[in-house]
């Protein structure tokens, strides 16, 4: 497993949480200014933020790992059709 990498947020970038695509307006102290795509803005805490997108990299990462052990297990093999006994 990849290890997380401690979150940063930069201005006029943008970040999605489980209520959208939002962008970074200003950072002061521990807080920042967020604006969504839908046009609501609103001020929270960095860290909130912060603590939502090292969840949702850590559930990547391990939706990818899991996709990645289906794909490299084998498959299995079909039998043939048995015969019917007359």
């Amino acid at each position: 497993m990849e290890p997380i990498t401690e979150f940063k947020f930069n201005l006029d970038e943008e970040y999605e949480n489980e209520k959208g695509v939002f962008t970074v307006l200003s950072i002061h102290n521990n807080e920042m200014m967020i604006h969504w795509k839908n046009g609501e803005k609103t001020l929270t805490e960095i860290a909130l933020q912060r603590r939502i997108q090292e969840r949702r990299q850590r559930e990547k990462i391990a939706e990818e790992e899991k996709n990645n052990e289906a794909k490299s297990k084998p498959k299995p093999r079909k039998s043939a059709p048995r015969k019917k006994r007359s």
